[in-house]
């Protein structure tokens, strides 16, 4: 008798779980899918994996949107990170791992920012500033951002890669080597050649 009670416990106990399996199952497949790699989830959402997807767009995410901190005005920002995403979401399925996940949804970026340049026309030279930005301070760290973006927007895209990387992305030299696929020495000798590239292209657009 007592067993009988427990097997009818027993299963009304899970029964009532029933409604929860999947959610419990998205969560555990969740956490194996972020200890894998982007090429290997890429790979998944290509093929139609909605779950894989979600975990490199949250991997990505902030990425993207530092990268575009970098290039665009702060108002464009948010717009311009969900274009990206749903541009990654359209062509993912055409994704080839020629080039790491990385470099793809970097490379969707940077259409996206000439897209959004090429909408408004060339790149502004000189911008009025808010009138009510009232603060002196504030107003010479809004020039000083708008300056760095003209300049960063100046350069190669090879020097803006190596520069985006180390200080939008904040990796260290090593990660950005393999991300491009350097050696260590050869990275740093870009880095070099960017950063001074960098300070012609602020000297310019000071003198502008």
């Amino acid at each position: 008798m007592a067993n009988g009670k427990w097997r009818i416990a027993n299963n009304e106990y899970a029964s009532f779980l029933d409604p929860f399996y999947p959610f419990l199952a998205t969560i555990k497949m969740s956490v194996s899918f972020n200890t894998r790699p982007d090429e290997e989830l890429a790979q998944l959402a290509r093929g139609g994996d909605r779950l894989a997807f979600d975990v490199l767009c949250d991997r990505y995410l902030p990425v993207v949107y530092n990268r575009l901190r970098a290039l665009l005005p702060p108002e464009a920002v948010d717009d311009v990170t969900q274009e990206v995403f749903i541009a990654a979401v359209r062509a993912i399925r055409r994704y080839r791992a020629t080039a790491t996940f990385r470099t793809w949804i970097s490379a969707i970026a940077r259409h996206k920012v000439a897209d959004f340049y090429r909408a408004r026309g060339r790149q502004p030279q000189t911008v009025e500033l808010d009138p009510d930005i009232n603060d002196v301070v504030e107003q010479t760290a809004w020039q000083e951002q708008l300056l760095v973006r003209m300049a960063l927007r100046r350069l190669p895209d090879h020097y803006q890669e190596v520069l985006l990387l180390r200080f939008a992305e904040g990796l260290p030299f090593q990660d950005v080597a393999e991300t491009l696929g350097l050696s260590l020495e050869a990275t740093k000798s870009r880095y070099r050649r960017a950063m001074a590239a960098m300070v012609e292209a602020l000297g310019k657009g000071v003198g502008e």
